[in-house]
C-alpha cells in the first residue's frame, strides 16, 4: 500500500464522486470516515449555525487518523492544517451534472448513507446552478489553496478511472 497519509480530505464537485471514492478508501485503509454533509445538515435539511460548525469540525479533527469528504470552504483552511494529504476531484462540469440527476433518480425521497435522518434527496435548482458554477467559483479557490499548500501530498483526478484505477493499486 502507498504512503497515503493518515489524515485525509476530499475535495471537489458535488457529483464527481467523492463519497463513493471516500467509502471504498475508508474500507480498504481501516480509517474512519466523516462525511462532512452528514456532520454538517440537520433533519430537515436545516444547517448548522456557524460557530457550532466550527467547533463541530474542530472535534472531529482532533484525532490522528481521518477521511474527510467535502467541501465547505468557509472551514477548509482547518482541515487542510491538519491534513497529510488532499485528494482533489477535478471532474468536468457536465460529467458531475449527469452524476447529480442520476443520483436524484436513484435515490429520490431516499436517504444516501452519507446523508442524516431527515434529509432525503431531491431534485435542488439552486444545487444544479452550484454545481455549474463550481469549476469557476469552488473549485478556482480550491485550486489556489492547493497552490498555497504544496507541502501536503496532493493527488488531483480528472477522470473517474484515475480514481477508480487508484483504489485498485492502493487495495493491492
Amino acid at each position: 500500500m502507498n504512503n497515503i497519509g493518515k489524515r485525509i480530505m476530499i475535495i471537489g464537485s458535488p457529483g464527481s464522486g467523492k463519497s463513493t471514492f471516500s467509502r471504498k478508501l475508508a474500507e480498504i485503509t481501516q480509517i474512519p470516515l466523516i462525511h462532512l454533509d452528514k456532520e454538517y445538515w440537520n433533519y430537515g435539511w436545516v444547517e448548522t449555525p456557524k460557530e457550532e460548525w466550527v467547533k463541530k469540525q474542530e472535534m472531529l479533527i482532533t484525532g490522528n487518523e481521518w477521511i474527510a469528504d467535502g467541501n465547505y470552504g468557509g472551514t477548509m483552511d482547518m482541515r487542510i492544517e491538519r491534513a497529510d494529504t488532499i485528494i482533489s476531484f477535478e471532474l468536468g462540469r457536465v460529467r458531475c451534472l449527469m452524476s447529480y440527476f442520476k443520483r436524484v433518480i436513484t435515490n429520490l425521497n431516499r436517504i444516501r448513507p452519507d446523508m442524516p435522518e431527515g434529509c432525503p434527496e431531491k431534485l435542488d435548482f439552486q444545487f444544479v446552478k452550484y454545481i455549474w458554477h463550481f469549476p469557476k467559483a469552488s473549485g478556482r479557490r480550491n485550486l489556489e489553496r492547493l497552490e498555497r499548500n504544496k507541502d501536503k501530498q496532493i493527488i488531483v483526478f480528472k477522470k473517474r478511472s484515475e480514481a477508480n484505477k487508484f483504489i485498485k493499486e492502493l487495495d493491492k
